[in-house]
């Protein structure tokens, strides 16, 4: 089982993510993390110097790596699940969770900081059409978790346990997974 967060530039994949993880004693991955590691350059100077393109396929490279392995937690890219084939890959191997902030939010947490590390993101504009362009296929999540602007990715990652029926999540004294 695999839970891949969905959603566009800012929405708290990474930060909810990891504490999913952790609560549920999974693995966590973020792929724009590991797209840079395994590149050895920013997600900015890969698409700089190596374009959209190479980009997208080492992106789905380690997709496919995260999908493969054990239970986990995987931040996707904000455009990750709006290609047909990830989102199957995504959809055989668990469930998507769109985490879904309004783009007002979405914007003050971008202008707050983060913009400039963001490629496709070049003014509000633009990014608004962006986020417009992906809604279809955010909407085709299995989940979708409505975010207020206040709410913190701890109460994020605690709705979203509740919406799996998971009561209490992590190991078990004998080192084991457990969520009940």
């Amino acid at each position: 089982m695999h839970l891949f967060l969905t959603g566009f530039m800012g929405s708290g994949k990474t930060s909810v993510g990891r504490l999913l993880a952790a609560r549920l004693g999974w693995r966590f991955v973020d792929l724009d993390a590991e797209v840079e590691r395994r590149a050895g350059a920013s997600v900015r100077r890969i698409f700089e110097t190596l374009g959209e393109a190479e980009f997208r396929r080492l992106e789905a490279e380690e997709l496919q790596r995260a999908a493969a392995g054990d239970e986990a937690v995987v931040a996707t890219g904000g455009g990750t699940v709006c290609f047909p084939a990830h989102a199957r890959l995504m959809r055989a191997g668990g469930m998507i969770v769109w985490l879904n902030p309004s783009f007002a939010t979405l914007a003050a947490r971008l202008a707050a900081g983060g913009k400039e590390d963001r490629p496709l993101f070049r003014d509000e504009t633009q990014a608004l059409a962006l986020y417009r362009e992906r809604l279809p296929a955010y909407r085709a999540a299995d989940l979708t978790i409505e975010i207020g602007a206040a709410e913190t990715p701890e109460e994020v990652a605690a709705r979203i346990l509740l919406r799996l029926g998971v009561r209490r999540a992590g190991r078990a004294p004998d080192g084991t997974r457990c969520a009940t």
